[in-house]
Order: C-alpha cells, then structure tokens, then sequence
C-alpha cells in the first residue's frame, strides 16, 4: 500500500515539473528533476522533513519555480487544510493522513491530492475487509471463541438451564422473542396453579382434578403437547447456544448424551403423568356414579350431618360358589369434623337380623329373617342369597343388585343406623393390593389351614395348604387366607384377623410402590370394586380421609359380650351401638358391653367351617376347643383368657377362644409344611 502511493506521488511530480516551462533549460533544475524522478518521497518523509525545520525541502522548490513561488509557511499551511479535509471525509481520516505518501514539490498541491486519493483507497480496503458479512448480520463480526472449546462449561449450563426453565436458553440466541414467549408462557402457567392452590387449598385442589374425568382427559392430553414443545425449545437453544463456536470431539459426543439424556428428563414425568391421567380418568368415570351436582368441600357436603355412616363389604364369587355371599361386613361411622371413626365388624352369623321400620323387607319379615325357623341357617349372611332369589319381595332396589339391597337393608335395622354410602370389594382385589406393595409383614399367630370347611352338600372340604406361624411376608394369596380361614377358628378370631391385617396393611404401603402399580390397580379396581360414592363427592371423601389419619379409628366388636348372636335383643344392640358411635365420635372411652354371656349358646354354626351355600345345624353342644381338647381343658383355657373375644392380646395377635400359644394345632404337619413362605 505504501509502495502503490509512493509511486502516486512520484507520478504527480513528474508531471508538475514538466509543466515548468521556464525551467527546461536549467541544467541545476533538470538535475534535481531527475533525482526527484528517480527516488521519490513520501509524504511521511516530507513531513518529518519540514517538522524538524529543514529549509531545504522547501528552499529548493521555492527557488526552482518561478512562476509559483512557495513559502514554507504556505507549504504548511496548505497541508495542514489538506489534512484537515481527509479527516473528514474517511472513516479513518487520521490514519490515512499519517500513512498517505506525498512529494511536496512543484505543483505540491496535485502531489497532495493523490496522496490523499491513495490513503482513501487503502482505508477504503480495509474497512471491506472489516465488515465482510459473516452471517450474523450486515455490518457485524463473526463471534467465535478465541480458544477451541472454551465455551463448552457455558453451553452445558445454559442448556441445562433450559430443561429447568422452558426458554432462558434462546434467550442467548437470535431467537430471544420466541424465548421471551416461551418463558412468559410458563411463568404465567406457574402464577396461575400457585393462585389455584391458594385458593382452593391443596387437598381440595388436587382432590378435584382426580375427580373429573374431563379435565384428566385434558390434563393428558396436554402433559403430552407440553412434553413434544418443552423438549424442541430445549434442542433449539442447545443448537443456537453452539452457534459460532468450534468444540473439541469429546466435547461434542458429551454434548450429544447430555441433550439426550434431558429430553428423556422432561418427556418420562410428562408422559408418565400423561398415562396415569388417562388411566385415572377410565377409573373414576368406571369405578364412581354419575355426579349429583356440584362438587363440594367436606364441610360443605356434611354441614348437617355430624358423621356419615359407610357399608364396606368384602365379597366372595370363586368358581366353588353358587352366587355371591358377604364375605366380610363393616360399618364405618365417621366423625364429619374430627376425622374421629368406629369400625364396626358385623359377625356373619348374626341370628334373624331385622330390617328399617316401614321398609317392604320389615313387612315381609316383622320378627326379624327366619326362612327356616333356624338359627344355624337365618344368618345375615344368608339375606344376600335369599333376595336374589326373591327380588319381588324387596322393593325398589334403587339400581343395586337385590343381594345388595336387601343386605344394607338387614345392616341397616340390625345395628340401629341410616347407611349414607357402601362399597364393595371382590376377594380378587385384596389379592392385587397386598401384591403391588409387595406383600404384608405381620407375625402369624398360629397355623391358619388353607381350606378346610364342609360344601352345600355337607361334605367336608380338604385342607390343601397352610400359613406358617411366625415372622414372615404374606403375598397375596396367603394373606388372603389369613384374613377368611374358618376351619378351627370362630368369626370372633376371624374378625380380629382381619382387623390386624387390615391396620397392618395401611402402615405399610409405600406411596411409591402404588404409585408404580397404580394402573394395574386401577384395572383391578374396575373389576373388583363397586361403591355408591358419586363422582362430585370424590373431593369430599379425599379431605375426610386426610382427617381420619389425624384422627382415632375405634374398632368395635359385636359378640356374645354385648347380645348372644343366636338370639339377638336388637333394642340392647341399638343403643350399645350409638353409645360406640358417639364415644367414637367424641374421642372418649366407649361403654363396655353389659352382656356376661352366661346365657350364650356358642351356635358357631357351619357358616364358621364352610365356603357355602346353606349349612349344616351345629351340634346343640359347646363346641369343643381347637385343638380337640376336652370341655373341663377348654374350661381350664378359658380360665387363662385375658383378651374379650374377637379383640387381640397385649402384643396384638389373635387367637380362638380356648387356644392358648404354643398349642398343636389339629392336621398342621410343621414349620414350612404348608405353602406359606417364611420372610
């Protein structure tokens, strides 16, 4: 550049001194032309030149020219304007003045001129070079880094970050305003849940949402959507923060499993979550009635009510049954404010149980169900059978199976209370629950036979298996007949049984095993569950669940201590039961039963020893202990007993009346004899 306006400069001078006529034949003149011609100066040496006060420089164009005389004030001066004039006009007008060669000589003003001309061009080459586009814009340079990799620990966090706030990371790329809507939208979504919560309160917010199946129907539909978006934002901003740099190759493979690895991060909850809103949903709109109205709190729907009562009944429709027979029978009594509840179990073999009092059954039957006149046979139990097989003396039914009815209708006038609610579940669904968690710890008391009984036909049914006594893990199938075996036993230690399991059960779920086994559950449910709750007061039965495990459950007993179950004084019964409810409810100690017994006649009748149909009369006599002992060594057991029947001892475990711990029992052929598993 420096050469090409040296030689600029050279040029203008040439034809400067060839336009001074006057001086052609001066040999001095013509001498110094051509050494002017032949070694050219530059405007920087000229400029030092005149800097340091060499008169020479000028003297000598001054005295050489005489049609235009110069003085070195007026050399300066003119090029101090010319300078003055690049400056302006160029970007760089300071560098091209310093750079921009010139011969101050005759015609010194053409010479400066094309110095100036050739510092424009060269300035001009490199702000080309400078402003090249490099496809981030017009006018901008490329940014890159200035090491290979440096930026490596930025683009990992940055993309990271994205994964935990949808769109921070394109706000680091020319794609900021999708990055400003991306990230507002999910601000907005957070403000909007968090005043949801506030408002309603958690329980009853996350109650509604599983309650209706619509919005699960959407909520999976969206949890998808949401999945597919969040995971693109996420890959764009990865791909706009890398943008301009270079990455070594370890670098970019560890990139590569990092994007991998967060898109499986926020598409796995999301579409996991996706599932179990569908699944939840085909439950609810399987498993609950239609809505009855609007969705309500718990003390809203109970305002007037101080405790509901809930029917639970476990069935049994194995392929050995003829129709279905209660199995197990509850009532939950629940305190609508405290969360306070009694547990009221309903032996089977409770004698002639009565209907509610203007009721088609209490026409039908004024002095309690006695089919037969028996009381081995006219059992609670039995009511099921019978209205099924006479659902023209039942009434109206109100949509149940007339089984069904005709059972809470016994319930209902045996034990004095208005049922609010029932639920039912099949033997098959116990089997699930207990094998999703996993199976149940518990110490088994004693030998419990796996089958045993008598059939319809009076034959006594074989005995293929037992439960092992002592600490072990209960799956399914065992657990389950830990929780109905009969044979040897009587309902008293059956009911308290299944108590213990029941409590047992609940103290050892893991949330995080149901929450993995959930839709086999739910399918399970579908199949094995069937309640009268309506879907609008799902929210309801949530928050009173949340009390009841801040409350007292009570358990309560109906034996021979309170009535004899033979032949039951129903008036006696009546207000024992409200005494137990409203202790319960008030959180204080319960009445005891005023019944010795004295008078009991133990009818365990066959249905304590058979899987079925009608049974045989039991023997008029006591029935002898479990382990075959005589009546003076069941008297002496009798006297060792510190527990009330049907209740478990100090330590928790139950056990039938005249069996002491420790005890034969009857056909047990040893420890892991049977099927169950010692944990």
């Amino acid at each position: 550049m420096l050469r090409a306006a040296a030689a600029s400069g050279a040029s203008a001078a040439g034809v400067a001194a060839a336009a001074s006529s006057d001086t052609q034949d001066d040999p001095t003149t013509r001498s110094r032309r051509g050494s002017a011609h032949d070694a050219p100066r530059t405007f920087a040496q000229d400029e030092s030149a005149a800097s340091a006060g060499d008169p020479r420089e000028f003297d000598r164009t001054d005295s050489d020219t005489d049609s235009a005389p110069r003085t070195r004030r007026d050399a300066r001066e003119r090029h101090a304007a010319e300078s003055r004039g690049r400056g302006r006009k160029t970007p760089s007008g300071g560098r091209a003045a310093r750079n921009a060669p010139a011969t101050v000589g005759a015609g010194g003003t053409t010479a400066v001129a094309g110095a100036s001309s050739a510092a424009r061009g060269a300035d001009a080459d490199d702000a080309a070079r400078e402003e090249k586009p490099t496809g981030h814009g017009p006018g901008r340079a490329r940014r890159h880094s200035s090491r290979l990799g440096e930026t490596f620990p930025s683009l990992v966090g940055w993309t990271s970050l994205s994964t935990l706030l949808p769109g921070v990371g394109l706000l680091r790329t020319r794609f900021r305003p999708a990055g400003l809507i991306v990230f507002g939208l999910f601000v907005l979504t957070l403000l909007v849940g968090l005043v949801y919560l506030l408002v309603k309160g958690p329980v009853r917010a996350i109650a509604t949402i599983i309650a209706s199946p619509s919005l699960l129907n959407f909520l999976a539909i969206a949890a998808a959507v949401v999945a597919v978006i969040w995971i693109l934002v996420m890959v764009v901003s990865h791909l706009g923060l890398r943008r301009g740099h270079r990455y070594r190759p370890w670098q970019n493979k560890l990139a590569g499993v990092l994007v991998v690895s967060l898109a499986l991060i926020i598409g796995i909850p999301l579409g996991v979550g996706s599932v179990f809103a569908r699944v939840q949903s085909d439950t609810v709109a399987s498993l609950f009635g239609d809505s009855t109205g609007k969705s309500h709190s718990a003390e809203e729907l109970w305002a007037d009510k101080p405790y509901i009562n809930v029917f639970l009944m476990g069935r049994d429709n194995g392929d050995d049954r003829e129709g279905t027979r209660p199995d197990t029978m509850l009532v939950a009594s629940i305190d609508t404010k405290t969360g306070n509840a009694a547990l009221i179990s309903v032996p089977r073999n409770l004698a002639f149980p009565v209907f509610p009092e203007g009721s088609e059954l209490e026409k039908a039957w004024p002095d309690g169900f006695r089919p037969s006149g028996d009381s081995s046979e006219d059992l609670i139990n039995a009511v099921w059978q019978w209205g099924e097989q006479n659902p023209d003396k039942i009434g109206n039914p109100h949509g149940l199976e007339p089984g069904m009815w005709a059972t809470m209708q016994a319930v209902e006038g045996s034990l004095g209370l208005k049922l609010d609610y029932w639920s039912s579940v099949d033997m098959a669904g116990f089997e699930d629950v207990v094998d999703a968690i996993g199976g149940v710890k518990i110490d088994v008391e004693r030998p419990i036979p796996m089958g045993g009984g008598k059939s319809m036909s009076g034959v006594k049914n074989e005995i293929y298996g037992w439960v092992d006594p002592g600490p072990q893990t209960l799956k399914g199938k065992d657990a389950l007949w830990y929780v109905r075996s009969r044979e040897g036993s009587d309902n008293y230690d059956r009911m308290c049984r299944q108590q213990r399991m029941l409590k047992t059960t609940l103290e050892q779920i893991d949330p995080q095993e149901i929450a993995s086994a959930y839709p086999k559950l739910a399918n399970s449910a579908t199949r094995n569950i069937a309640t009268s709750i309506p879907q609008n007061e799902i929210p309801a039965f949530i928050e009173l669940a949340m009390m009841m495990q801040k409350g007292d459950v009570t358990t309560v007993q109906i034996n021979n201590d309170v009535t004899p179950t033979y032949d039951p004084d129903y008036d006696v019964l009546h207000k024992w039961i409200l005494g137990e409810v409203k202790g319960a409810s008030d959180g204080e100690e319960t009445p005891k039963p005023t019944n010795d017994g004295s008078k009991s006649q133990e009818s365990e009748d066959s249905a304590d020893s058979t899987e079925g149909g009608s049974e045989e009369a039991a023997t008029e006599e006591p029935a002898d202990s479990a382990d075959g002992s005589t009546d003076e060594a069941g008297a002496e057991a009798d006297a060792t007993e510190t527990t009330t029947p049907g209740e478990p001892n100090a330590e928790g475990k139950c056990y039938p009346k005249g069996y002491k711990p420790g005890d034969d029992f009857p056909g047990y052929p040893g420890p892991n004899g049977g099927t169950g598993e010692q944990g």
